[in-house]
């Protein structure tokens, strides 16, 4: 089975010094996206011009990709988190943070973990199970739909805006996962996405994180940071077990049913009421 990871220009440098100094094959590219493609012997790897690598997971394949990639010597943790939920009208919101180590990292780069959007429910359960056997320190914030509508509406009682609410879910899933990190004061990474990275910052800082051993990062492409995606996978987990639960608490399908089709009691125990097309059935 195929396997991809995203790699910088530094460890595109270090690729073609390898295949140089290993006398390795190349052969034509075979589309316009390719930037070169390698067949030598059980080792076959694409390099395309957006960034992406993919080989086919033999072993002289996975040596090179070994040998290519940066290790990360900085900081003994890396932190991202990630929210799922948040577009569905039904279900839970479920914010999760990761701590990575370098070990943990290079290990998750060579799998080809990727953000959850980009994945199937099979293929989240299966890195979800790989990631699960690394023992990673990770938290979740679970807010089931009854306790989210009622934050929600305290949230915009107090004239603050979904971006508030979901950098408190952020703030609070990276200060519970800090809290579980050896107390040896390591050197800390953590990586914010863009959705609002100023308030989940601002959180942080009132939360007492940022600290000198704690670097906290605003990334624009926070979706592509490793941390983040295994942040993202594990979420995705969570939120899915959680909507299956209440498809079967109430027998609906919530993947497949339409909101009109919901008995206006029970709307309000499997969705997110502030969403127009829920709102409009309780009002």
């Amino acid at each position: 089975m195929p396997v991809s990871v995203s790699i910088n220009p530094e460890e595109l440098a270090r690729l073609r010094n390898y295949i140089l100094s290993h006398g390795l094959k190349k052969v034509p590219t075979t589309s316009q996206y390719e930037l070169l493609r390698i067949e030598d012997g059980e080792a076959k790897i694409v390099v395309y011009k957006s960034g992406k690598l993919v080989h086919n997971d033999s072993m002289a394949s996975r040596e090179i990709v070994n040998y290519i990639l940066s290790r990360e010597r900085e900081f003994d943790y890396l932190l991202g988190s990630d929210e799922v939920g948040k577009g569905e009208w039904y279900g839970p919101l479920v914010t999760s943070c990761a701590a990575l180590t370098p070990e943990d990292l290079l290990a998750f780069r060579k799998m080809g973990v990727r953000d959850s959007k980009l994945l199937n429910r099979n293929e989240v359960e299966r890195l979800a199970q790989e990631i699960d056997k690394r023992r990673i320190v990770y938290k979740r914030v679970i807010l089931m739909p009854e306790i989210y509508n009622k934050r929600y509406a305290e949230f915009k009682k107090e004239g603050k805006s979904l971006n508030d609410f979901l950098a408190w879910a952020h703030a609070a899933a990276i200060t519970d996962t800090l809290a579980y990190l050896p107390p040896s004061s390591p050197r800390v990474k953590i990586i914010i996405d863009k959705f609002d990275a100023e308030k989940t910052d601002l959180r942080l800082r009132a939360a007492e994180v940022k600290q000198p051993n704690i670097e906290i990062i605003q990334s624009s492409k926070g979706d592509m940071e490793i941390p983040v995606s295994v942040a993202s996978i594990m979420a995705k987990r969570t939120f899915e077990d959680q909507v299956t639960r209440l498809s079967n608490q109430y027998n609906i399908d919530l993947r497949n049913v339409s909101p009109e089709k919901i008995d206006p009691k029970i709307l309000p125990l499997v969705s997110k009421t502030h969403f127009k097309n829920i709102s409009k059935l309780l009002t």
